[in-house]
């Protein structure tokens, strides 16, 4: 086209329309011009639409081309008044010679510059078109990638670090790619509108060349962009929507690898779901590398069970991800680097059975630590339905225990035999566990040997003592020989206490009668003996007998018992 306005001006002909008056087709213009088939086709552009459709030998097609609106840099236009080939590419934005953008309106009155015209030098209005006014440089990414497209004129040409393209793959690469942005991602991508404007071909180089720079970090910024504004996380065709399509079929050439090979990349450190050869478009390499696994996959590389994994997932001790499919079932997925760590908790762990064993415990005592999270399992079949128990054998090693030597020989007995004989109530046995870390109960034995938890001796007496407390203390009764050693008193007495009903009783399960916690704690804040009277005062009881105003309630001349008992509020008014 630039041709052919300096051969119209050359000879005297205003228009491009009066050149065709004169000639009836392109050939005979060129055969008067004396053009040889080579040079012929390597005019760049169209012909005017009069002669007919344009034929075009370098890949090219009339769709790349402004037919009817101008570009030009003013700066060359000074230099010499006729129209470069690169200018009518729809894409073309920027003088790569002066690194400004070029104009397509007259700063003057601001109207476009028709390509019929043969004088390049005025507009209409009669300003300048060499006028500099209005022209601004563009950035250094812009010019080298607007050079490698100009350099592709002549042959395949590339930008540094990424593979030679002819002029037709440039121009598929930027009519595709330079329509994503992390703001906008077309649904439908293909034929752009406007491209014959200025504006929007400069919108879609600056997008091409930003993600090119740097390349692939602000392409995967994209990536990252749109898989978080993405609805659905399960497929990476959903999730990547639209431009998934373009890499993989509209820029499908082995050119364009480069960009799904960034795009494979990505996903190696960003998809969280599973890449397997369902995923055909992919590079075999791609799926063989990925890292991420599915449980079934995970179990079967560690040599465990799926439920395993899905419960060492579910505790959080190994990180996975779960995405819930359209159809509603759930796919989880681990990091293949978790695989060592898997097989190192599941070897570092035995199961309820193994635990029982090693403990010397029934089973049932071994869920009851459970329960009360004195054994904390990786894996339990309490929540969550898992095929087995998994309980770390450090936790085990806690419940085995170094004896204490004793001075004195002392009656033994075992915790299983407690545990079979005692008849121990609901939660007495966690309390004893409990007492031996808090060492209120000291195994008896070797300090070098270290006992698991079945098998580790107590004093029975002390033991005995120990649960009795514990009993009482939790409003467990007694009966009334214990309740005689923890009032300091004789049986004899107790029982005259209790008979003259001073001491209240109860009946329970247990035989005889049974004293509880509030009875003893009801007689003391009543009652006191004259013994106990006596010592507080440091006064002989006999005296004492003879001396005080207030008679006893109870005593040897009141009702043949056998010790005098006063009530404490005579005595303390």
């Amino acid at each position: 086209m630039g041709y052919l306005m300096r051969v119209a001006r050359a000879n005297g002909y205003e228009t491009l329309r009066q050149l065709g008056n004169t000639f009836r087709n392109f050939e005979g213009l060129c055969q008067a011009l004396g053009l040889s088939a080579q040079e012929t086709q390597g005019l760049l552009g169209p012909h005017p639409s009069f002669w007919g459709p344009s034929t075009f030998s370098n890949g090219l097609a009339a769709i790349d081309f402004n037919h009817s609106q101008m570009r030009w840099c003013p700066l060359c236009l000074r230099e010499s008044a006729h129209l470069r080939g690169l200018w009518l590419l729809k894409i073309s934005c920027i003088c790569n010679r002066h690194s400004i953008r070029l104009h397509e309106r007259c700063h003057s009155c601001g109207s476009t510059q028709r390509l019929e015209r043969v004088n390049l030098e005025q507009c209409a209005c009669g300003a300048w078109l060499a006028d500099t006014r209005g022209a601004y440089r563009v950035d250094e990414p812009l010019v080298s990638l607007s050079r490698a497209i100009h350099a592709a004129m002549k042959g395949k040409s590339a930008l540094a670090g990424f593979p030679a393209m002819s002029l037709p793959e440039w121009i598929r690469l930027i009519g595709y790619l330079g329509q994503y942005s992390e703001t906008y991602q077309p649904t439908k991508p293909g034929k752009i509108a406007n491209l014959h404007q200025l504006d929007t071909a400069t919108t879609l180089m600056h997008q091409v060349s930003r993600l090119l720079d740097g390349w692939p970090e602000n392409f995967h910024v994209l990536l990252m962009t749109i898989q978080r504004q993405a609805d659905s996380q399960s497929s990476i065709r959903r999730t990547f929507g639209s431009l998934y399509r373009t890499l993989y079929k509209d820029v499908s050439g082995e050119c364009f690898q480069f960009l799904r090979d960034a795009f494979e990349g990505y996903l190696h450190e960003h998809w969280s779901g599973v890449v397997n050869k369902r995923h055909k478009a992919f590079k075999l390499d791609t799926i063989a590398r990925h890292p991420r696994v599915t449980l079934k996959q995970a179990a079967k590389k560690a040599g465990v069970t799926p439920s395993t994994v899905r419960h060492f997932v579910r505790v959080e001790v190994i990180a996975g991800n779960q995405i819930e499919l359209p159809s509603g079932r759930k796919l989880h997925s681990i990091d293949e680097q978790s695989l060592k760590q898997i097989a190192v908790l599941a070897k570092g762990c035995v199961t309820l059975g193994e635990a029982a064993k090693q403990l010397a415990l029934p089973k049932r005592r071994i869920r009851e630590l459970i329960s009360a999270g004195i054994l904390k399992p990786l894996v339990s079949r309490a929540h969550g339905n898992a095929a087995t128990w998994l309980i770390p054998k450090q936790q085990l090693q806690a419940l085995f225990f170094d004896g204490t030597e004793s001075s004195k020989m002392t009656q033994t007995i075992s915790v299983r035999y407690i545990l079979k004989y005692w008849h121990l109530r609901d939660g007495e046995f966690q309390t004893l566990v409990r007492a031996l870390f808090g060492h209120q109960l000291e195994p008896v034995g070797k300090p070098t040997e270290s006992v698991p938890l079945g098998n580790i001796l107590l004093d029975e007496q002390q033991t005995w003592r120990w649960l009795a407390e514990k009993r009482f203390a939790g409003g467990a009764s007694i009966s009334v020989d214990e309740a005689a050693q923890r009032l300091g008193l004789k049986q004899q007495v107790v029982y005259d206490l209790v008979r003259l009903g001073l001491l209240a009783t109860i009946e329970d399960a247990l035989p005889g009668r049974r004293v509880t916690q509030a009875s003893l704690d009801d007689f003391q804040a009543t009652y006191v003996s004259l013994a106990e009277y006596a010592g507080a005062l440091k006064k002989s009881p006999r005296w004492l007998l003879q001396t005080l105003p207030v008679r006893p309630i109870s005593g040897p001349m009141i009702d043949g018992s056998r010790q005098y008992f006063y009530r404490r509020a005579e005595l303390y008014p």
